[in-house]
């Protein structure tokens, strides 16, 4: 029981820290020096007003491909829209043609007789 009791007393005696160990925070030579207001609002507040600047920049290229498209589909009715006039021209053109010369057939074949 006495060897117990000794043993329990130095593990009661040894220090919480080993001397040959350092401490995990490092110090450096300019952490004595207080940081000034624009270091603390920098620190504070860098990562959070990148974060907002992300999302917005990918926010805006979201909006701009979208609006791209809409712009493309839009051009797209137009040109076919346009297409479909002139095709449409072009029928009734060809059959004016179609008329004009059956006319001529017409009149040719009265001035023959």
């Amino acid at each position: 029981m006495h060897r117990l009791a000794r043993s329990a007393a130095r593990v009661a005696l040894r220090p919480t820290q080993r001397p040959g160990l350092r401490s995990s925070r490092v110090s450096y030579a300019t952490s004595s020096k207080k940081s000034g207001p624009t270091a603390n609002f920098y620190k504070t507040f860098t990562r959070p007003v990148a974060k907002v600047l992300a999302v917005a920049v990918f926010t805006y290229q979201c909006l701009y491909v979208g609006w791209m498209k809409l712009d493309a589909v839009e051009h797209q009715e137009k040109t076919d829209a346009e297409i479909a006039e002139l095709e449409a021209q072009v029928a009734a053109l060809e059959k004016a043609r179609e008329m004009e010369g059956e006319k001529k057939k017409d009149t040719e074949k009265q001035k023959s007789r």
